[in-house]
């Protein structure tokens, strides 16, 4: 039992704890009243004192205040003084923690006071009065001049106010005049009186956390006041904002809708004019045969409008079942004969390059890949050296569809226009929408025509890889092959494995161009179906492959090493088991295509990448609320300094801490 009570006191001590700083933590403020007293009006010297009086109530500790007034519609402040409960705190030239004392400070534009309290105040309630003297702030017209004071800030760090009066105490002989002299109020709703030369502006609801209390009085015109400096920039913004801008913002906001929905749609009617493909007749959904002799990169490209790479690829694969070239493997074992590594020759074999049975992207590809008198080219030679040729190959294919009737235009360069055209457009919105920030006095909605600009921009963006299209010709060839293809990847629905086979050879080339090349070959895995062995692939691992292909021998007579047809024989010999194919060239159902097929996607990965690579480079290169209370005037309006609020001198923050 004791136990128990013990760890029941040690789970409250804790939770206790957890609390207290909690609540240590939680602090706040509310004014139970926040009053704003303008008097010792000098309308000549164009001058007045300001006294703000707070009773708050606060909820936590609190050492400080803190009072921010803006300077910029008005020309100086000076002779601040600090009371709390009526006691006057101690001015100090350097801001410091002293208890009982004030500092006044300019930064960033605004007059800072910071004054700390006698003693820190905690869970209390307490006066204090802010004074100043303000100078310069009074607007002056011959219609009337203008008092316009920012009494209540929106920014008093979310903290509630619950009753606020303003009031403006004028000398003699300048009281508004009934019919003739405005006043406003403007923020939080309130109920002006004015008696004589006093105005008075009580808040008819208490204030939330940013909302604010302006007072705007006008008077009979001081003809010995001057205007301040300020007022005539002022009023030329003020007159700008309510007169042209408006103007200015409908104009913007209608040439933002014209370019927002315009270049879209531009890019739209554009696709639908030139980046779509002729109707063309009814074509079968499959074919069971290539239906042409197009080569498999330019088929590869016909059909989805891109030299990929594995376009490059299949012509190497083309090649060989040509009978121009031989692909030769070998393997490493690896360390303690776990796993091992594959390394690729290439081969020229002693059929001569025919300019009438070749294409240029073919040539370009033989005449690098074995450069002068060469004969056998290792893969890995051609790592970093190789990759432009891939890029001329690519470029080849698309010169060859144009020039054949296929594409009206090069494909790759229809996509870049559109890509540069996407790219300049969000480029170009991106560099408007920090200029549109800086000139927001012009208009604030400026930012909504990059914003638009670049909508157009991404429309071209997506619409890029769409452009390019077919001519007749082009379209109706690709729909024949996309059946072909279509067939190769669903031989079982479609065929029959055992017919196919004769044709591994022939198609594996077009599997390479359409991305099925290991869909392809895992088919014939997994049957028993005889698959003759491509006679350009040259596996040393794997029985009388051992003794590799000799460069430049015909294929058909010293293919495989010491078996073949042979010189002078009218025909292949005859082998028991049917002769040689994917299937038991090692021995096994499955065990020779296993091998072969990870051999020629290793290669085709391995080439890919290493021919694509390139050099590395050298080390070291790389405005305020609305109206909300009138004196009755007679419906004039005010003689200057525009109509709505956020315009008035004063403001800022007030805070404490």
């Amino acid at each position: 039992m004791g136990k128990r009570y013990l760890i029941w006191w040690i789970g409250a001590l804790c939770l206790l704890l957890g609390i207290l700083p909690v609540s240590a933590q939680s602090r706040s403020v509310y004014w139970e009243r926040w009053d704003v007293t303008i008097n010792d009006v000098d309308t000549s010297e164009n001058r007045f004192r300001v006294t703000e009086d707070y009773d708050i109530s606060f909820t936590g500790t609190f050492r400080f205040g803190s009072v921010a007034i803006p300077l910029n519609r008005l020309e100086t402040i000076d002779d601040v003084a600090v009371y709390e409960d009526g006691q006057a705190l101690r001015e100090t030239r350097s801001c410091s923690d002293n208890a009982g004392t004030y500092c006044v400070f300019i930064e960033d534009g605004y007059l800072n006071i910071t004054y700390n309290f006698f003693r820190s105040i905690s869970n209390d309630r307490q006066n204090f009065s802010i004074e100043y003297t303000v100078y310069g702030a009074i607007r002056v017209y011959e219609g009337g001049d203008q008092l316009w004071w920012d009494a209540i800030p929106e920014e008093h760090y979310g903290f509630s106010i619950g009753e606020s009066t303003v009031t403006v105490e004028l000398p003699r002989g300048f009281a508004p005049r009934e019919g003739i002299d405005p006043v406003e109020s403007y923020g939080v709703p309130a109920e002006i009186s004015v008696r004589g030369t006093t105005v008075t502006a009580v808040a008819s609801q208490p204030l939330d956390g940013n909302d604010s209390f302006s007072l705007r009085v006008q008077y009979p015109h001081d003809p010995n006041a001057e205007a301040p400096e300020w007022q005539s920039g002022f009023d030329t913004q003020r007159t700008y904002e309510e007169t042209t801008q408006p103007l200015i913002n409908l104009g913007i906001l209608a040439l933002t809708l014209l370019i927002g929905i315009g270049l879209p749609l531009l890019v739209y009617v554009q696709y639908l004019n030139r980046g779509r493909d002729p109707k063309i007749g009814v074509v079968p959904k499959y074919l069971t045969s290539p239906p042409s002799d197009l080569p498999p990169a330019l088929v590869g490209t016909l059909v989805d409008e891109k030299a990929d790479l594995r376009d490059v690829m299949s012509t190497i694969i083309d090649l060989g079942s040509r009978g121009y070239l031989v692909i030769e493997e070998s393997k490493t074992p690896g360390m303690m004969g776990i796993g091992s590594t594959s390394s690729f020759i290439f081969k020229r074999t002693d059929k001569p390059i025919n300019d009438q049975e070749l294409r240029t992207h073919e040539k370009r590809l033989l005449g690098n890949l074995f450069a002068g008198n060469a004969m056998e080219r290792s893969l890995s030679s051609l790592n970093t050296i190789f990759y432009t040729v891939i890029a001329q190959m690519q470029a080849d294919l698309y010169k060859q569809l144009v020039a054949e009737g296929y594409f009206k235009s090069n494909p790759e360069s229809t996509r870049g226009v559109w890509y540069l055209a996407g790219i300049m457009g969000l480029l170009i919105a991106g560099a408007g929408f920090f200029v549109a920030i800086g000139l927001t006095d012009i208009s604030p909605f400026l930012f909504c025509l990059p914003l638009a600009l670049g909508l157009g921009g991404l429309a071209a963006l997506i619409a890029a890889p769409a452009m390019p299209s077919r001519t007749a010709k082009g379209a109706e060839e690709a729909a024949k092959w996309k059946a072909f293809v279509e067939y190769l990847r669903n031989l079982e629905k479609y065929g029959d494995i055992g017919s196919a086979a004769a044709h591994f050879d022939q198609y594996l080339a077009y599997a390479v161009a359409a991305g099925i090349d290991r869909t392809w070959v895992s088919r014939f895995r997994q049957t028993n179906t005889y698959v003759p062995i491509p006679t350009w692939y040259f596996p040393t691992y794997i029985g009388r492959y051992r003794g590799g292909y000799h460069a430049g021998s015909p294929l058909s007579a010293r293919g495989i090493g010491d078996f073949g047809s042979g010189t002078g024989l009218p025909g292949e010999l005859a082998r028991a088991g049917g002769g040689f194919d994917l299937d038991n060239v090692a021995g096994g159902i499955s065990e020779g295509l296993e091998s072969i097929s990870s051999g020629l996607t290793n290669m085709l990965d391995s080439a890919g990448r290493i021919m694509t690579s390139t050099p590395q480079p050298p080390p070291g290169s790389s405005g305020g609320g609305y109206s909300s209370g009138r004196w009755s005037s007679g419906g004039r309006s005010l003689s200057g300094g525009g109509s709505r609020s956020g315009g008035g001198s004063g403001g800022g923050r007030r805070g404490f801490g």
